[in-house]
């Protein structure tokens, strides 16, 4: 039995061992090892060279040609933002009194003067006219000053010079004051303590109640048609000394012309004014704005053809002459009222620029050459005609 078992080792993997074990095992391994042939080893491959092109190959030996390039840095210190250069001097200040539209108040005044049942005289109408564009020119001077942090956030101001540091804050509020005590002067001493009065007041409500009530308040509007009705006012009492019917009755028309005009320029502006948190009626309440467009146009209507020849102001030849420029203006307003688009804002406020200018044309017109008894109004023709039917009677 022992000896089967023997013969059967070597079959298995068994043989004899010196050792005293009665078996010893030997296990061959026929398996390879795990190990990285060497390169030798490795069949050999052909490689083929690709040979790149000149432009392929970055050198980075030779040195590259740098163009020269001139850089010009500026002086950036702050005192440059109060530079004032005087080649542009007297433009900078043109901006700052708004010329244009001071020109435009100081018409009016003078309008106010040539409206006056008295004879004209050069002197009150020289002083009226340039004492109204100072005090014009101050009241702008302090509207741009409080609104400069707001004209920075609007596209159409924001290129005023006291938004663009081309004046400082001390340079415009004294040259607002200078300006304004200079047309104060003028109109106390070439006219009457009446027309100042007026003039500083009407300095007072645009820069201290107009302008901070744009940001707080929709009258604000109304605010500033009070303002552009005084200086009718200021001409006037410049050439009379005192007010009556007739100088209301046109400062009438000048309040009432200022709705259509301003409904029509702010409307477009919306954006911006809601951006620089004006409470404008084109903001705050559209149909108010568009209603009071074409409320106040048919009010210079009847200012104009009734009121106006009534208190003596003008003739009834201006009454029927300015129907039509009236009836236009109406038309305007009642097409911006029922489609207030761009197209038909913008029309109404181009036309009331050119309705102002000719209904102050056609008073002039219709007031030249009255005499004393045609400058009386003609409620107090009636009223003579009423006193001679009573004498009468009596």
């Amino acid at each position: 039995m022992l000896s089967r078992q023997i013969l059967q080792c070597p079959r298995l993997g068994y043989c004899a061992s010196t050792s005293q074990a009665v078996f010893h095992t030997n296990v061959q391994n026929n398996s390879l090892p795990r190990v990285k042939p060497l390169e030798e080893e490795m069949p050999a491959k052909s490689f083929r060279k690709t040979v790149r092109s000149p432009s392929d190959i970055l050198d980075l030996t030779s040195s590259s040609k740098k163009k020269n390039i001139d850089i010009i840095v500026t002086d950036t210190h702050l005192s440059q933002w109060y530079k004032m250069e005087p080649k542009s001097l007297a433009s900078d200040y043109l901006q700052l009194c708004k010329s244009k539209l001071s020109m435009f108040v100081a018409s009016t005044a003078a309008c106010g003067v040539l409206m006056a049942p008295v004879p004209v005289a050069l002197a009150p109408l020289a002083a009226c006219t340039a004492g109204t564009f100072l005090l014009s020119s101050a009241a702008n001077a302090c509207n741009q000053l409080l609104e400069a942090p707001y004209d920075a956030q609007m596209r159409r101001t924001q290129g005023r010079v006291l938004v663009v540091h081309r004046f400082s804050p001390l340079h415009a509020f004294t040259f607002a004051g200078v300006t304004g005590m200079t047309g104060i002067s003028l109109l106390a001493y070439f006219g009457n303590p009446l027309t100042a009065a007026l003039g500083a007041l009407n300095w007072f409500i645009y820069a201290g109640v107009y302008t901070p009530m744009k940001r707080a308040h929709i009258g604000c509007t109304w605010a500033g048609a009070v303002v552009g009705a005084i200086p009718p006012l200021m001409g006037y009492s410049a050439a009379t000394g005192y007010l009556d019917p007739a100088s209301f009755c046109l400062a009438a028309i000048l309040f009432s012309w200022q709705f259509p005009h301003f409904n029509g320029l702010s409307w477009n502006l919306r954006g911006d004014y809601s951006r620089a948190g004006y409470r404008v009626m084109c903001v705050t309440n559209e149909r108010l704005c568009r209603i009071t467009s074409i409320r106040h146009s048919l009010a210079l209507l009847g200012l104009c053809s009734i009121a106006a020849p009534l208190t003596g102001l003008t003739t009834m030849t201006f009454a029927i002459d300015s129907l039509p420029v009236n009836a236009y203006l109406v038309y305007l307003s009642y097409k911006f009222y029922k489609a207030p688009d761009a197209k038909n804002s913008r029309k109404l406020f181009f036309y009331s620029l050119l309705h102002l200018p000719l209904c102050m044309l056609l008073m002039g017109i219709s007031n030249y050459g009255r005499n004393d008894d045609e400058k009386i109004s003609i409620s107090d023709k009636m009223q003579n005609a009423v006193d001679k039917i009573t004498k009468y009677i009596k």
